[in-house]
């Protein structure tokens, strides 16, 4: 039997109009995900550069720190004991006070090696070693003369209250260097008799072991290539032991040879960023001497900063640990843009279908006119043949009316009859799949009639998620029900649930409204909640609580996750610190819901058991003292 032109002209119709318009959409659906992933990109880069440069400023700010504290203590030895009038009563008995004062200040600090007085011609007065931690002075007849050391002639020249920093290097004894190592950096000064005269160089031998320690604490968090150098471009930390105190040992392994066009422009600067072929750079310039100026309690004169005594703070990543990662952005939004992608698939089939057979019922009126026209002039010469009696021409035009109106009703109901048998087969066709599939004949019919809710919310779910990643803007402060707001978090938070044995159980009491943006409020809440059920996996209990006592609201949320250990507990708000895989965070979200929570004077806590779970308190006053706005 031959097919009906129609038949096979009608799907050929729907799928060239169908093409057409996914085409187009599919286009405007790339250029999105596209610009989504630049963005992306973008993102990461600044958070990486911002991560960078944090550590690299608070690894100098530890070093500036315990420079400030050395001079410091050598500034106050140095006036006090001149104030005492040591030069003019140099006896046994006052050396001997003096090793005492020297012994009980170096048990006490615990950070220097040796701390001496040496006269105008270089001999040792005093000198107290520290030892292992139990500081004992050395006999007079162990007292050396150091009038040969450039670190005394370099003190002795200074012609003011100034401070000499030595270079930083390893302890040296009897010609060979200590060993284990002994990082070492010696600290002078002037000391004067009470008629201002030199008489004398107080030396403090500083163990830089406390120093790097501290630099490595300060930049933990990018310790797999934080480095510090001195101007020659030697490593004096690194995350390469070998590759430390080089210029001891004779090696010539140094930045400026492994990376000599990076070396020349952080040799220049003072601080900055930059990128090149061999990666991320990051760094800023520590000048020793210049501490000296906070560092002197009012008494101690300044010079100008030897600029060619210096120390890099740096950091290095290379291209591979932060190369674009296509792989990566797909695998975490392909969920999101397959949903779009069929989405667009079926929007574009119903505007085909619906066009074309606008198109054919379009067509079929114009069929119908001329088929009108055509029976009119039929009639007419047919009235002309049948004049002769009026009850005939009557009779046939009565007869070619009521052809007319079969006619049009046949087609009527052709047209009706196919627009409804063809979504009455799809309906069928997908009520006998949820049938069939499902065991929970409920629940499945409860899925049925969440199609068409949940393809309208698609547009409300991809405003949302546009509006999430922008600061916060336009939202002034007013009334916010805290728990209308909990109640959006876990509707949001839910959407994300589908699949997974995760129960949300709330316990909301009655509340009093609090002033306040009701976007940050809403993220607090939404991080916190994500955080909890992100712990548990895929099965667990959320359990959510609000309260009143009459000052504060206080909202509690209990996960039955993998809980958090002791050493992790406070460490929870710093900023990038996360125990998950980086696909799963940064470790940016409990700090923003920690410096929101501050904004309005409230407060967050955390109780955890490992293995058991994590209880997180959340507390808002309802008159705070005042509002900080702004604040940081």
């Amino acid at each position: 039997m031959t097919e009906r032109p129609e038949k096979t002209a009608r799907p050929r119709g729907i799928a060239r109009r169908f093409l057409l318009v996914f085409l187009s959409a599919f286009c405007l659906l790339l250029a999105t995900a596209t610009i989504h992933y630049l963005l992306n990109e973008r993102a990461g880069r600044i958070k990486r550069e911002t991560r960078e440069m944090l550590n690299i400023q608070l690894g100098k700010a530890a070093i500036d720190r315990d420079l400030q504290d050395v001079i410091s203590d050598l500034t106050f030895l140095g006036r006090h004991n001149e104030a005492t009038g040591i030069f003019q009563n140099d006896s046994a008995d006052a050396r001997e006070a003096l090793a005492e004062q020297f012994r009980v200040f170096s048990k006490q600090k615990g950070k220097y090696h040796q701390i001496r007085v040496l006269d105008e011609i270089g001999q040792e007065i005093v000198r107290v070693n520290y030892g292992n931690g139990a500081p004992v002075a050395t006999g007079e007849t162990r007292l050396q003369n150091k009038s040969d050391r450039y670190y005394f002639n370099k003190t002795w020249g200074l012609d003011s209250r100034v401070v000499y920093v030595s270079p930083f290097d390893l302890n040296v004894e009897h010609g060979e260097i200590e060993n284990p190592q002994v990082p070492m950096v010696r600290f002078g000064t002037l000391m004067f008799d009470t008629d201002g005269r030199k008489r004398g160089v107080l030396l403090l031998n500083y163990l830089g072991s406390a120093l790097i320690n501290d630099f490595k604490e300060a930049t933990a968090n990018i310790a797999d290539h934080a480095m510090l150098l001195n101007s020659d471009g030697y490593w004096l930390s690194s995350s390469e032991k070998s590759r430390e105190w080089g210029f001891m040992y004779g090696q010539d392994s140094t930045l400026a040879k492994n990376f000599p066009d990076a070396w020349r422009r952080i040799e220049a600067e003072d601080s900055g960023q930059f990128y090149n072929r061999e990666g991320l750079f990051t760094f800023t310039t520590i000048y020793p001497v210049s501490n000296q100026q906070n560092g002197s309690g009012g008494n101690l004169e300044t010079s100008a900063v030897n600029t060619s005594f210096f120390w890099k703070a740096l950091s290095h990543l290379p291209p591979q640990k932060f190369s674009s990662s296509l792989g990566g952005f797909l695998t975490q939004n392909l969920p999101l843009y397959g949903v779009m992608f069929l989405l667009l698939a079926t929007a574009s089939f119903v505007i085909a279908q619906t066009r074309f057979f606008h198109l054919q019922a379009m067509s079929e009126v114009e069929v119908e006119r001329n088929f009108r026209e055509l029976l009119e002039r039929r009639v007419e010469d047919r009235t002309q043949e049948l004049r002769t009696t009026q009850e005939e021409k009557d009779q046939v035009i009565q007869h070619l009316i009521q052809a007319e109106k079969m006619t049009a009703i046949g087609t009527m109901a052709s047209g009706i009859g196919h627009e409804i048998n063809n979504p009455l087969y799809a309906i069928l066709g997908l009520a006998e799949a949820i049938r069939d599939d499902d065991d929970d004949r409920k629940q499945a019919q409860e899925h049925a009639g969440k199609i068409l809710a949940y393809t309208k919310d698609i547009a409300a779910i991809v405003k949302n998620l546009t509006g999430y990643a922008r600061p916060f803007a336009g939202d002034e402060h007013q009334p916010t029900d805290v728990n209308q707001t909990i109640q959006k978090a876990v509707s949001m938070v839910e959407r994300s649930l589908y699949g997974d044995q995760v129960k949300i159980i709330t316990d909301l009491g009655e509340l009093p409204k609090i002033t306040a943006h009701s976007k940050e409020i809403h993220q607090v809440f939404f991080n916190v909640f994500r955080n909890g059920i992100q712990s548990m996996g895929s099965a667990g209990t959320l359990e959510i609580s609000s309260g009143f006592d009459g000052e504060k609201i206080v909202v509690r949320i209990k996960d039955s996750g993998e809980g958090i250990v002791p050493e992790n507990l406070g460490k929870v708000f710093d900023p990038f610190f996360t125990t998950r895989d980086p696909d799963e965070g940064e470790g940016m979200g409990l700090y923003v819901v920690h410096q929101i929570i501050q904004k309005y004077q409230g407060t967050i806590s955390f109780e955890s058991t490992v293995g058991k779970g994590t209880t997180c308190a959340i507390e808002f006053p309802t008159n705070p003292p005042h509002n900080k706005e702004g604040s940081q």
